[in-house]
């Protein structure tokens, strides 16, 4: 059975580092969620203050609760298709605090840098955040409003696949305003791979929950394509023997050597902030490795070992976990 968890995908942030423009999308999704609804300017100072975590003393207490030995926080470039509303925090200073932040947490946290291409400087914003000893490659959101097909964001792709880190992409229809989440399906990533095989690729959130299968077959194609399971605990809580019953599927298609464990929980004092529903989401998933409902293990011991941490250690070269 595993000994070592790695949170492969999760955040640490404060709702002052979020562009103004982004807060306020949210607001407005917020405001039409039920009836009657809201005026979206009442809701501004709620929004992700109940997420808020800055220095990471929560998720540090809650790592320790659920035996996560490290994070790694993929830092979303929102910064152009957030910048309409007002101010925002440039993403050269944005990477600069998750630098910083894993700084002050050694060994325990690692990020993968921000970046939209649409940057003028963003070469340079790509070089400065190379310097950072605790970036571990670089998170890319096409659904801020950008296209992978895009021949002028092609050297991005390029430059990832000379150095070896790996792009983690979104790959889930969730988000709404104002994002537009089409140009993250996991056939587009596909289709960018195509032209870049040699790159490491992380299908982040595995498309869920419309685009899962669709994940799992484009993943199929390319060797160096990983699913990574951040939010798939809403499938494992609400209808466990499926959830099984698609790792099953995943596992068999691309090999468990290619599953990546996360959680994308944004701890505040609003969400999970004693770590009670991390630690819930590893013990079903360290479950994988048990029969249940007379289903037979998912997983074998050393699959789950594989899947929990050791293939985050070896994707993203935390060589403190090696």
């Amino acid at each position: 059975m595993s000994d070592l968890v790695i949170d492969a995908h999760m955040h640490v942030w404060d709702a002052t580092w979020l562009p103004e423009g982004l807060r306020r999308a949210w607001a407005r999704q917020a405001a039409g969620r039920r009836l009657p609804e809201r005026d979206p300017k009442t809701l501004m100072d709620r929004v992700a203050v109940g997420q808020s975590d800055p220095d990471a003393t929560l998720t540090m207490a809650a790592f320790d609760r659920a035996g996560v030995a490290a994070g790694v926080v993929p830092v979303v470039d929102w910064t152009i298709v957030g910048a309409p509303g007002g101010r925002h925090l440039p993403i050269g200073e944005l990477n600069a605090r998750y630098e910083k932040v894993a700084a002050e947490n050694e060994g325990r946290l690692y990020f993968c840098a921000g970046l939209d291409p649409r940057h003028e400087n963003a070469r340079e914003l790509f070089n400065a955040a190379l310097e950072h000893p605790h970036c571990k490659g670089f998170k890319l959101y096409p659904a801020a409003g950008w296209d992978l097909a895009d021949d002028s964001h092609s050297w991005l792709f390029d430059a990832l696949q000379e150095r070896g880190l790996p792009a983690v992409i979104h790959t889930s229809p969730l988000g709404g305003d104002p994002l537009q989440v089409a140009r993250c399906r996991p056939a587009e990533v596909a289709s960018m791979m195509a032209r870049h095989p040699e790159l490491r690729v992380v299908f982040a959130h595995a498309g869920l929950e419309a685009w899962w299968a669709e994940a799992l077959d484009c993943a199929t194609g390319w060797r160096h394509a990983y699913l990574e399971l951040s939010l798939w605990q809403r499938c494992a809580l609400s209808d466990y023997p499926e959830f099984r019953r698609r790792v099953r599927r995943m596992r068999d298609q691309i090999g468990a050597h290619r599953l990546i464990f996360g959680s994308d929980i944004i701890r505040g004092p609003r969400e999970d902030p004693d770590g009670a529903h991390l630690e819930e989401w590893i013990a079903r998933v360290l479950d994988l490795a048990s029969p249940h409902a007379g289903d037979p293990p998912v997983l074998s011991a050393e699959e789950l070992t594989l899947f929990l941490a050791r293939n985050a250690v070896r994707l993203y070269d935390l060589k403190e976990h090696a």
